[in-house]
């Protein structure tokens, strides 16, 4: 793995992780650090009318720029103290590039008219983007949006190309045995957590064929692409249930996987309605 897809990896592990701005450090938020932030930046940036950052009281935490941040300071390439605004990482750390250029690892800007480059995203490959989006969406991964109108490569890349491919796919697998769940796509890397024979594994992603990018709660890790099964029922289950209820089955996909035996739940409802039959 050369550094370039070391910084894809790592970013795309932060896929479920909440926004919350001034947010760059990578520990999860505590109401004391929020605090802290509503004092130094206002209430405005953290409250709104129906929503608030309180919402990612325990997750990772970032803002737009806080995730590249966080990431060049864990890569080793930018001092731990530095800090960077969207428009700085654009003016001191990229050579600009043209849409047509874009490459993954590549970061994409918004810039107005009026308040110059006001947020940013990394290029992921396939025209989608993994940014952290606002308070209400959090660190996603979405097409590339034409409000995208500025590019830049970073200069710590510039001699580096990425070979592996990302698809973003959301399905859910069975785990035929415990298996380890990696911090990178990398066995030399940390153990995240394990899954236990018997579970499932909620995929966002497939690497090059060789490693998933799975959801944990409020992040993501990397498990070995040949240690998990297809679950046909709970597959089968969610298209019963898309077609009866009209939503499509990337909402129920994402419910089964942040609630806690809600998958059980859809196969059992869709084996009552008839939708399981062998």
């Amino acid at each position: 793995m050369n550094k370039l897809q070391e910084f894809l990896a790592i970013v795309n592990s932060k896929i479920g992780a909440g926004y919350v701005y001034g947010g760059q450090n990578g520990e999860p938020l505590t109401g004391e650090a929020l605090a802290k932030l509503v004092n130094t930046f206002g209430k405005s940036k953290y409250y709104y009318s129906n929503y608030s950052a309180e919402k990612w009281i325990g997750y990772q935490y970032f803002d737009c720029s806080g995730l590249i941040v966080y990431t060049l300071r864990r890569m080793g390439l930018i001092p731990m103290i530095a800090d960077y605004s969207a428009q700085s990482i654009f003016s001191v750390l990229c050579s600009p590039v043209s849409k047509g250029q874009l490459r993954p690892g590549d970061i994409c800007f918004r810039n107005t008219d009026t308040n110059g480059i006001v947020h940013c995203g990394i290029y992921t490959g396939n025209d989608r983007i993994t940014h952290a989006r606002g308070t209400f969406y959090g660190v996603v991964n979405t097409q590339l949006f034409d409000s995208f109108n500025t590019f830049g490569r970073l200069k710590y890349f510039t001699g580096e190309y990425n070979d592996t491919k990302i698809t973003f796919e959301q399905s859910v697998k069975t785990v035929p045995a415990d298996i380890n769940i990696y911090d990178l796509p990398d066995e030399a890397s940390a153990v995240v957590t394990k899954l236990q024979a018997g579970g499932t594994a909620n995929i966002e992603a497939v690497l090059s064929g060789n490693w998933y990018l799975v959801r944990l709660t409020g992040k993501m890790g990397y498990i070995k692409l040949k240690t998990l099964a297809d679950n046909d029922d709970l597959k089968k289950a969610l298209e019963f249930i898309s077609q009866k209820s009209g939503i499509d089955k990337i909402y129920w996909y994402n419910q089964a996987m942040n609630t806690k035996w809600l998958d059980v739940c859809f196969i059992r409802i869709a084996e009552g309605f008839g939708g399981l039959k062998k």
